[in-house]
């Protein structure tokens, strides 16, 4: 244990925890990694490895300043953020430590980018790809050691009733366009996604459930983590028991507990 934390940097797991809404942390063998942070309690960085933070996009509900509070407590620190995001809500010290990223590139940040600590008992090597959202800024997939993970940012399909037949039917082509993108990207080197983190949010209605199946069907993920509940937690609940979840439904963790963590 270091800090009452268990250390994982000679095991193979990863351990997922859900701190708010669309926020998780994944602490990785590597690195640990921070995904669209807003509230809730902020990690406590490993002393022993970099920490990766991310965010996908500008919205409150996915990025807060609080992150760069973070900077203040390990050396070895990156972020990795969405182009949309105003250069000046970054402070001006951090940005060198900052990558700011649009969609459709591919990035790899090395050990020379994670800090002035740069020489651990490990080199660290994280590949980023970004997807265009069907709202704003990037969707993330990520690559570290053995494991890959992705984080949908609000890359889904809202399907808003109220918009009408048009404006949902454009943003069904434009999440298919992005999942085949992604779906291409994961068959390029044949490794599946091991965690994705998907929005399922009850607030579509009837419609809730389409953008998860969609991205489990083109792409698919060992494990997925349901985000972007709003509030609603028992949707998940509802996701598992769709007919069109059968093939998968085994593979929808989390409970939408805020804090509750799983080791995979």
């Amino acid at each position: 244990m270091i800090g009452g934390r268990t250390q994982l940097w000679y095991t193979d797991e990863m351990k997922i925890r859900l701190i708010a809404h669309s926020g998780f942390y994944a602490e990785l063998p590597e690195a640990d990694l921070l995904f669209d942070y807003y509230y809730g309690e902020l990690p406590v960085p490993d002393p022993g490895k970099p920490l990766f933070v991310f965010v996908s996009h500008r919205h409150a509900d996915h990025f807060s300043e609080k992150i760069f509070d973070l900077a203040e407590q390990t050396e070895q620190i990156a972020y990795i953020i969405s182009d949309d995001v105003p250069l000046q809500k970054i402070p001006e010290k951090l940005r060198g430590k900052t990558l700011r990223i649009g969609a459709g590139e591919t990035r790899e940040i090395g050990p020379e980018k994670t800090g002035k600590s740069t020489r651990t008992d490990r080199q660290v090597k994280l590949t980023v790809r970004s997807f265009a959202s069907t709202d704003e800024g990037v969707a993330f997939l990520v690559d570290l050691g053995a494991w890959r993970l992705y984080h949908a940012g609000d890359l889904n399909n809202w399907h808003w009733e109220e918009e009408g037949p048009a404006w949902n039917a454009d943003q069904e082509r434009r999440y298919n366009k992005a999942l085949k993108q992604l779906a291409a990207c994961v068959a390029a080197d044949g490794k599946q996604v091991d965690v994705a983190f998907v929005p399922l949010d009850s607030r579509l209605g009837a419609s809730f459930w389409m953008g998860m199946d969609a991205y489990m069907r083109t792409v698919g993920a060992a494990h997925v983590f349901p985000m972007h509940l709003f509030g609603d937690p028992g949707v998940i609940r509802r996701m598992r028991h769709m007919p069109c979840a059968a093939p998968y439904a085994d593979r929808i963790l989390g409970t939408g507990a805020e804090g509750k963590e799983f080791e995979l």
